[in-house]
């Protein structure tokens, strides 16, 4: 391998120079910090203007300290000394029923009350259950009872004498909550209404085929989500058609509904059972005069009853079979396990769902209790009959959760009466809404002349509302004469 001295040379003089200057200028910085120390390195910055002095900030003000809300008190009830019927277990007598914010907190005898008590002593009368009527009219408002019901409405005040407590109207079941808007609602939606009338044979026909394909797609729905854990990419059946009707079906399939058919003749109820045991529905009857005919078919189905005793409708003779209504309705029915509850019978004065002297009310013997007293008279049980009214008749409505017997947690509803609650003499002293006195006989003008105090053996009063007794019909003003 040869070298090129020459070349080799010539790089090692030019790079010799450049060395020696760096060096150099190290040195030169070096020095340079050594003598002028003052310049360099300790060089005085100008001096600031001087600021004026400012006043010291205002502390900040402290906010307001937050308004504490005041803490809502426990709103005690108790009714005391009174002759307890709690529908659903047994009867008490003597004993104190104790209420927290319009629910039953606690049933006994020789309870502790709290103070700020308020007491009703009910000693020598008869505690229940406020009266649930499953059908009404006149009591609430049209479309959503809180919107359009009158709370002080002489009809409210009415149906609170005859001790109901909670009413149907529309699809609502509401409390008659006098003076007063809260805690009104018990529930919306009752039932959906179907028609399978077989005097429509088309309708019959369109329903069915309603049903049947909602509830093919029931079976679409549950086959999809099997097929989902094995392929979680399966396309969901399509249910965008599944309105109007057709949702009202399904909420029917699914008993997340219960339908209420108006039916009375044998014929008509036999086919309701049909559909409801084809189709697995929830089903409520109303009117069901001959029910007695088919009571196992509707046993069977599961179905209950909205009867009323009196109803009368004669036999046809033309048929070779059982027909018309009986007394024993109530009786033939409970005793094959079909829940009942109870409506009046109308009069001249008007349905007997209406709220009137001559229906829900009643004129005479025209009033809810008394017609659970003559469902009695068919052979049905005093205990039976109260609940049809009661327990019964929450149990048909789905709401026996709140409202139907005395048990702790329910609602604080209660009708106070001055003997049994069948017999045609008694009277409501105090009807109870939500914990709160509702009704109060001797401060409402509308029984309170009639065995005043709770006498039994009072005499007959000197006025009868809305004027004296024995007095002569007449106008208030005569005809002027003619000139």
């Amino acid at each position: 391998m040869q070298v090129n001295v020459r070349e080799s040379s010539r790089a090692l003089r030019s790079s010799v120079p450049r060395c020696c200057f760096h060096v150099f200028l190290c040195l030169l910085s070096l020095f340079a910090a050594s003598a002028f120390p003052s310049t360099v390195l300790a060089q005085e910055r100008r001096p600031r203007r001087p600021q004026p002095e400012q006043a010291p900030a205002p502390e900040p003000t402290p906010a307001p300290p937050a308004e504490e809300k005041p803490v809502e008190k426990d709103r005690w009830f108790a009714i005391l000394n009174g002759t307890v019927h709690t529908v659903s277990g047994p009867v008490l007598d003597g004993a104190t029923v104790l209420c927290r914010n319009g629910r039953i907190f606690e049933i006994g005898r020789n309870l502790t009350l709290p103070e700020e008590c308020e007491t009703i002593d009910a000693a020598g009368h008869h505690v229940y259950p406020g009266l649930i009527a499953v059908r009404s009219q006149g009591i609430h408002g049209g479309g959503s009872p809180e919107d359009g019901t009158d709370v002080f409405s002489f009809n409210m005040s009415l149906a609170l004498a005859a001790g109901i407590t909670t009413a149907v109207t529309g699809d609502t079941a509401a409390k008659l909550t006098y003076g007063t808007l809260e805690g009104m609602i018990v529930k919306r939606g009752l039932f959906e209404s179907i028609s399978y009338n077989s005097r429509d044979p088309a309708g019959k026909r369109r329903l069915r085929e309603g049903l049947d394909r909602v509830r093919q797609h029931l079976r679409d729905v549950a086959a999809h989500e099997e097929e989902k854990r094995r392929n979680p990419e399966a396309k969901a059946p399509d249910d965008k058609w599944i309105r109007g009707p057709y949702a009202t079906y399904l909420r029917l399939l699914k008993s997340e509904a219960v339908a209420l058919v108006d039916a009375n003749d044998a014929h008509e109820i036999f086919d309701y059972c049909e559909l409801a045991e084809t189709y697995g529905i929830r089903m409520v009857v109303r009117g069901a005069y001959e029910a007695w005919t088919v009571a196992p078919s509707l046993s069977r189905a599961g179905m209950a009853a909205i009867i009323t005793p009196r109803q009368r409708v004669d036999e046809n003779p033309q048929l070779n079979r059982p027909t018309g209504s009986t007394i024993e309705n109530a009786r033939i029915l409970h005793e094959h396990g079909i829940r009942i509850a109870i409506t009046p019978a109308g009069s001249l004065f008007g349905p007997g769902y209406g709220i009137s002297l001559g229906g829900l009310a009643g004129r005479d013997l025209l009033h809810l209790a008394l017609e659970a007293a003559f469902a009695v008279r068919g052979g049905l049980s005093n205990a039976d009959a109260v609940k049809t009214v009661t327990i019964d008749a929450a149990r048909v409505l789905g709401i026996d959760s709140r409202v139907g017997s005395i048990e702790t947690g329910k609602d604080a509803d209660f009708v106070i009466t001055d003997g049994d609650l069948l017999h045609y003499m008694t009277l409501a002293r105090w009807t109870v809404v939500n914990g709160r006195v509702a009704y109060d006989k001797e401060k409402e003008g509308i029984y309170s002349h009639i065995r005043p105090g709770g006498d039994a053996n009072a005499p007959p009063p000197d006025d009868y509302w809305p004027r004296r007794l024995g007095v002569e019909w007449r106008r208030d003003r005569e005809k002027p004469a003619q000139p």
